[in-house]
């Protein structure tokens, strides 16, 4: 068992991962600015937390006394946005304060320009390039620390059910997702392979694709 802080327990894939987490008997500290929208059960190993990914103070008393972080933080909407690399600024230092190691980070297939397909980059990175781009300084963030760090690239994401059969890969990128009969992968399996992480060191300070 271990105690797990959950960044973007509101969204779909934190939820899947507290719910998964629970299920595993894990002790589960889901972070949210409103706790109450967080859309798991009552459980007794599971605490909420109502604090901003953005205010330094709140997420440094958060991360406290934790053995992992797992981070889905999202967000909303096609405008300028700071929320990942800023957030994950404060979850490293916090990290660092508190003496906590793992950290298992959401950001998305494609990020990497090098590995990017032409069309992918003048059809879907315009459209998403604050989203992006932002993920591009998150990681970025992430790969000068100095924890144990993987960082996890779903194509499109779908609420598709718990599979468990699933492909992932340090070197294969799918960018079809966004497209009809491109690679997809649910967020209950993006979730379920975030926890396995916990106890494998095969993808340590990688960056990994996971698919379908």
């Amino acid at each position: 068992m271990s105690r797990l802080l959950i960044l973007g327990a509101t969204g779909g894939t934190g939820a899947a991962l507290v719910r998964q987490a629970l299920e595993a008997g894990h002790e589960v500290s889901a972070f949210a600015r409103n706790p109450a929208t967080i859309p798991v059960p009552h459980h007794e190993r599971l605490r909420a937390l109502r604090g901003d990914i953005m205010d330094a103070e709140q997420v440094s008393r958060a991360v406290a006394g934790h053995d992992a972080v797992l981070s889905a933080l999202g967000s909303r909407g096609l405008g300028p946005t700071r929320v990942y690399s800023e957030g994950i600024v404060n979850v490293l230092r916090a990290m660092k304060e508190h003496g906590v190691r793992r950290l298992i980070a959401v950001t998305a297939a494609g990020i990497d320009e090098q590995q990017s397909a032409l069309w992918f980059r003048l059809l879907v990175k315009p459209l998403l390039r604050n989203r992006y781009s932002d993920m591009v300084r998150m990681e970025e963030a992430v790969r000068q620390s100095d924890v144990a760090w993987t960082l996890v690239r779903p194509p499109k994401l779908t609420d598709g059910r718990l599979s468990k059969e699933y492909r992932a890969s340090v070197d294969h990128v799918p960018l079809g997702g966004y497209f009809v009969g491109g690679p997809t992968i649910s967020r209950e399996d993006t979730a379920h392979f975030m926890l396995a992480q916990l106890d494998s060191d095969e993808f340590v300070r990688n960056a990994v694709v996971v698919a379908y």
